[in-house]
């Protein structure tokens, strides 16, 4: 039964949609659309347990009141990954990666946490002559630093929880020329238009992973997309 083993997915956190309640992500709730009641308990990793009122609404199925409890104690901040590891029974074991994904910890009421570091990340912006529809170059600097040589792909992890696998090319090298096979869709999908600002931040460099952030005409904000 699905229940009886663990299925997991993650949100990457938008305090301005995340703060007062969390919808679930479509592909999960089409794989358990009978599980979750009225009511769902978050195991943090302190063994804390957290109840969550849950709504369903137009398909949705969303956890209102406890949330927010839930969000402040844990001092959930843009950018921030929470994993919900689904162990049955409306049961989910809570994990969070801060800012330099490394996994927190909160201990006594007070809370503590690992020392956040700047995430590694470059900026592009998009021009139709340099066919930013269709692939990204990434600077070799970044490349050769950040990245592990000969790698084959490399993944972006969007605002929705969905994953989305690139396929890339190489310098003779090893190191990562640009992002090509699978660019062109998620620059659709996430209506990138010529000059827009994106950046990339490197939240995993073992198997490449990025979050992607379009910056706002003046810069300043930033949108995960």
């Amino acid at each position: 039964m699905a229940a009886e083993y663990v299925k997991s997915f993650f949100i990457a956190i938008d305090p301005a949609r995340h703060r007062d309640q969390l919808i679930i992500p479509r592909h999960f709730r089409a794989l358990y659309p009978d599980l979750l009641g009225s009511c769902v308990i978050l195991r943090d990793l302190g063994g804390r347990l957290w109840h969550i009122e849950v709504i369903r609404s137009e398909e949705r199925i969303i956890f209102t009141t406890g949330w927010c409890d839930f969000f402040s104690h844990h001092s959930l901040t843009f950018g921030y990954l929470v994993i919900f590891e689904y162990r049955g029974d409306s049961t989910f074991l809570t994990s969070i990666l801060d800012h330099s994904a490394c996994e927190i910890h909160m201990g006594d009421p007070g809370g503590s946490s690992s020392t956040s570091q700047p995430l590694p990340s470059f900026q592009i912006t998009m021009s139709a002559t340099r066919f930013c529809h269709r692939c990204i170059f990434v600077p070799g600097t970044f490349a050769s630093t950040n990245l592990p040589k000969f790698v084959n792909d490399v993944q972006i992890h969007d605002a929705v929880g969905r994953v989305w696998q690139f396929g890339v090319d190489r310098r003779g090298n090893g190191v990562v020329r640009r992002f090509a096979r699978g660019w062109a869709a998620f620059y659709t999908t996430k209506n990138i238009r010529p000059g827009d600002t994106c950046v990339f931040s490197l939240i995993n460099g073992d198997v490449p992973a990025f979050n992607v952030y379009k910056v706002a005409v003046g810069g300043g904000e930033q949108t995960m997309l």
